[in-house]
């Protein structure tokens, strides 16, 4: 069973539809129960399938946290006992109540490590403690996260996915700077409009891609900067198959976010053979590996100057774009859903 409450947008919600896929694909896997948000991507995402059923909740009006971790306590495992689950797999690292079968969680959100001082952040981390002491196993993403998370027998790194039948090369070098990023304010959206404002005429169209629903002000705000800018488009949310055209039209892809525990817009530009400028963040560099040229801080003069030479040198460019090919090989969904089934495997064997 999927613990999915927490998985309503980015890379976590996909997480949740593309392991389903894989682990409905194998043999083992006879039944897959997620227990999803109503009206979410994981809610949309799952397409009908033998052996899937789908448990939706309600959005919660207001004191999202709370009461989501008060279902967990009171119906999570009524409800993994009902559906016979032989484990649970919780996609917030987040399960206080111990379910009466096995449990893995998933930490891949970095914030109540980063930021101790909230409140919600201290509640996050208490819960995720007393997860982890019980838990078979707890997967991060990156090993910036295992730092953050600190040492146990039972954390191992493994690295989210690419849907690979979709995210391939494309026959181009693509002639747009992109960045795909949902519009929270940490994702420094500004940094890459400074910097554009920088590069030398004429320039590459700037295409932002990303959820405004995350903070809607703040994507206001970005696409007001950005009307005020020749050559910059936003684009808030597209289906995928214009997600799809973005990466195969894109020449370099731009991610500038401060606070990341796996990017996966950043692995399904390398998987799609476009390089990358990214900000040397432990997280990117881990992610982008030799795919990417890498910038210190936030300076849109060093942004500008990246970029340029990324553009404007082919031999780079090509050099950059095939180490970040076969650095995004690692990026499989087929290999987290075989950790799971193996874990589980060993919990029986155990028991």
């Amino acid at each position: 069973m999927f613990d999915a409450l927490a998985a309503r947008y980015g890379g976590t919600a996909y997480a949740v539809v593309h392991v389903a896929r894989s682990l409905l694909a194998r043999t083992e896997v006879d039944r897959l129960v997620v227990v999803t948000r109503r009206g979410s991507i994981v809610d949309s995402g799952l397409r009908p399938a033998e052996g899937l059923s789908v448990v939706r909740c309600e959005e919660p009006s207001g004191l999202e946290l709370p009461r989501r971790l008060a279902w967990e306590v009171a119906r999570l495992p009524e409800v993994a006992r009902r559906h016979g689950a032989d484990g649970v797999f919780s996609f917030s690292g987040m399960v206080p109540r111990r379910p009466p079968c096995p449990v893995i969680s998933l930490l891949a959100n970095p914030v109540p490590f980063e930021d101790r001082r909230r409140l919600g952040s201290a509640l996050r981390r208490a819960a995720i403690g007393a997860t982890s002491r019980h838990a078979r196993a707890v997967y991060v993403p990156s090993s910036h996260v295992e730092r953050l998370v600190g040492p146990g027998e039972n954390i191992h790194v493994v690295p989210l996915g690419v849907d690979r039948t979709s995210f391939r090369p494309h026959g181009g070098s693509g002639t747009e700077l992109l960045c795909v990023a949902d519009f929270y304010r940490h994702k420094r959206h500004d940094v890459l409009l400074d910097a554009y404002g920088r590069l030398a005429r004429p320039r590459p169209v700037l295409r932002l891609i990303g959820n405004p629903e995350v903070d809607p002000e703040n994507f206001e705000r970005i696409r007001a900067r950005a009307a005020r800018i020749d050559g910059v488009e936003v684009d808030g949310r597209v289906a995928l198959k214009d997600l799809l055209a973005a990466y195969a039209n894109a020449r370099i892809f731009l991610m500038a976010s401060a606070r990341e525990s796996f990017s996966m817009p950043l692995a399904e530009a390398l998987c799609c053979g476009v390089p990358a400028v990214a900000l040397r963040h432990p997280t990117l560099c881990e992610t982008g590996g030799p795919g990417a040229l890498y910038v210190d801080g936030h300076d849109p003069a060093d942004w500008g100057a990246a970029i340029e030479r990324l553009v404007g040198d082919d031999s780079l460019r090509s050099k950059v774009r095939e180490a970040g090919l076969q650095h995004s090989r690692r990026y499989s969904w087929d290999a987290m859903a075989e950790h799971i089934v193996r874990d589980l495997r060993l919990a029986g064997q155990a028991a």
